[in-house]
């Protein structure tokens, strides 16, 4: 029996289809000439940088949403695994253009950053030089993975095998947000957050919508892949408006840039064209998506669907046209020198006043990642289709994204920048409640459910293994990458939140076979290695990180080793504060409940005269019971259903 010829794509498609492509990168690179004006910088790298920089970047993000969207609708939303198989290969290939398209990004940047056009006899003299900077070490960080990323996809099309794809392809996206342009110093690192979410979000909605497309049709038109997706580009949307609309903030001098930048106006027509095709996209793919099993109509709202589908497909192609072309000019807003003061030059912020109470609550420093990773979690804990959800699970998961929105915007992160107290009492607060909250909510893994079995001592070595990552950052040498550059400071958040859901898994994973004292020890794992570490805070007189908290200029609080000494306190009270929480709700657990009077029986089968009852249930005379439910003389009872020695019901 011969297998099924799958059908290939016409060939006035795939014109039609390069067609587009040419004419996004003509339209790329007339927005770059236009926003880039007569730069220096951009002249010096000759024509083929200049040009090319544009459409090779416009590319890369095209095949870089490819791999995001459609590893993500492969992994999580298609039930097929035909289909499954399809939308992976998709992927691969995207894979391996991005990794090449990546490739050549890194070339053209180092003819713009060393002024060498492609072609000189100095070309390439200096690439090892370059590659040591900071934008060369995440050019080619990004190539390296775009590489591991077409590997991994290739190796199987499982679900697992796709979301780790999706893993990878956030890391590529990852690299190349901090390339990304910002305003000045103190911008830089809303520049390059505003950007990850910016480039993540296109992926989803981009790649996932164009896999579709690529479906057959009874996978494409599914009610519920439909509808799943339509949630997604929900999130999407949001996640784009806000973040383009921010990043275009810190990129521009002054509001006037408006009327006569032409990266200013690049950037708003791009926001106005995604908020209004979001707008449009989502109502009108989820009204379709109702009527797809109707008798009658069902047809030609799937054919309406499909056509809306291409059309913002090629609407959102403009929009990554327009970015790829600003992302090839500089932003008028020029580099600013870092703010007066040692804390200016190591931080890029000015030094915060002294903290006192009305000080410590005005310190607000936004920060877009923990604002859209809360957003994100709490709009999936409420997407369309979700499983009935108990209040006091939902309440615990907003009261985690209110403290992880508070954590990462709020006074200790302000602070953290030049005290270790702050800094410590910062991520120890991520770990525990944010991040135990989150994992108290979250569906535990069926890996970690494997990995534990019936071993309960398996918990506990994963209830430490938070804590210990923790203390190992603040003991070895990656704390000053940490608060020197903004990815190892996204990474030790994420790092510090990731610690307390995984311990609230731990604990959940217990088995229901292990003893009551197995149970306390896994909780007191996590909160004496805690403890252990307030203790040897506030001992030592080694000051961690001294290069950095030791030389900030701190008019208040100078003496850095005081402070440390009040992060072991700080600490502490953490640890005390969360015992007392886990022992009251331990003793609320097992209070015994209230007796409740017993009702009077109206029992028409009981008789208090001296005639014989006609109770088959009760006999109160000498006879033999045929009650199976209940003995009162000193026999043993047939009872199955209750227990009165001590072993309890």
């Amino acid at each position: 029996m011969t297998a099924p010829v799958q059908p290939r794509p016409r060939p006035a498609v795939v014109l039609l289809l390069l067609g587009a492509l040419a004419g996004l990168a003509l339209l790329s690179v007339l927005a770059a000439d236009a926003a880039g004006g007569d730069n220096l910088v951009l002249m010096d790298a000759g024509p083929i940088a200049r040009r090319g920089a544009p459409v090779s970047a416009m590319l890369a993000d095209f095949a870089g949403a490819l791999t995001i969207g459609g590893a993500a609708v492969a992994g999580w939303l298609l039930r097929d695994a035909a289909d499954r198989a399809r939308a992976l290969l998709v992927v691969a290939v995207a894979a391996g253009a991005t990794t090449l398209l990546r490739g050549i990004s890194l070339g053209l940047s180092y003819a713009v950053a060393t002024g060498q056009p492609v072609g000189s006899p100095r070309f390439g003299s200096d690439l090892s030089v370059f590659l040591a900077t900071d934008l060369g070490i995440w050019l080619l960080t990004g190539v390296i993975l775009a590489a591991v990323t077409t590997t991994v996809a290739v190796l199987d099309t499982s679900a697992r095998i796709a979301r780790a794809v999706t893993a990878l392809a956030c890391l590529v996206a990852f690299t190349a947000a901090m390339t990304g342009h910002a305003a000045g110093d103190e911008t830089h690192e809303v520049g390059t957050s505003t950007m990850l979410i910016h480039l993540l979000a296109v992926g989803i909605w981009l790649g996932g919508l164009a896999v579709l497309q690529l479906l057959p049709a009874r996978s494409r038109d599914d009610v519920q892949v439909v509808r799943s997706y339509s949630h997604l580009a929900l999130i999407c949307w949001i996640a784009l408006a806000l973040s383009g609309v921010w990043a275009l903030a810190v990129r521009m001098n002054a509001p006037g840039e408006i009327l006569t930048s032409a990266y200013v106006q690049l950037g708003l027509a791009k926001a106005v064209l995604l908020l209004m095709l979001g707008a449009l996209g989502a109502l009108q793919r989820r009204q379709i998506a109702a009527g797809f099993e109707t008798p009658g109509t069902g047809q030609h709202a799937k054919s309406t669907y499909r056509r809306l589908a291409i059309l913002e497909l090629a609407l959102m192609g403009l929009a990554v046209a327009l970015a790829a072309a600003m992302s090839s000019s500089p932003p008028p807003a020029e580099a600013g020198t870092p703010p007066a003061g040692p804390a200016g030059v190591l931080t890029g912020y000015p030094l915060p006043p002294a903290p006192d109470l009305l000080t410590v609550l005005g310190a607000w420093r936004p920060a877009p990642f923990g604002m859209a990773l809360a957003c994100v979690l709490v709009l999936l804990w409420w997407r369309p289709g979700a499983p009935h959800r108990r209040f006091a699970q939902s309440l615990r998961l907003v009261l985690g994204a209110a403290a992880l929105v508070l954590l990462t915007s709020g006074p200790l992160n302000v602070y953290g920048k030049v005290l270790i107290s702050a800094h410590v009492l910062q991520h120890l607060l991520l770990m525990v409640p944010a991040g135990v909250l989150l994992g108290s909510v979250c569906v535990v893994p069926s890996v970690l459910r494997a990995l534990v079995g019936r071993r309960w001592w398996v918990s506990a070595l994963l209830a430490a293994v938070g804590p210990m990552l923790l203390i190992a950052v603040y003991l070895g040498p990656l704390l000053r990458p940490a608060l020197d550059g903004h990815a190892a400071h996204l990474t030790l958040q994420v790092l510090a939140l990731a610690a307390g859901v995984l311990t609230a898994l731990a604990v959940r994973t217990m088995p229901r076979t292990a003893p009551r004292w197995g149970l306390a020890a896994v909780i007191a794992v996590p909160l004496l290695l805690t403890l252990g570490a307030g203790i040897a805070l506030l001992a030592t007189d080694a000051l961690v990180a001294s290069s950095w908290f030791g030389a900030t200029g701190r008019t208040w609080w100078a003496d850095a080793l005081a402070d440390q000494h009040r992060a072991g306190i700080a600490v502490l009270v953490v640890v005390a504060l969360t015992t007392a929480a886990l022992a009251g709700a331990g003793a609320a657990a097992i209070r015994p409940a209230r007796p409740h009077p017993a009702p009077q029986s109206t029992d028409r089968h009981q008789r208090t005269d001296g005639h014989r009852s006609t109770d088959r249930h009760q006999r109160t005379d000498g006879h033999r019971s045929t009650d199976r439910h209940q003995r009162t003389d000193g026999h043993r009872s047939t009872d199955r259903h209750q227990r009165t020695d001590v072993y309890g019901a």
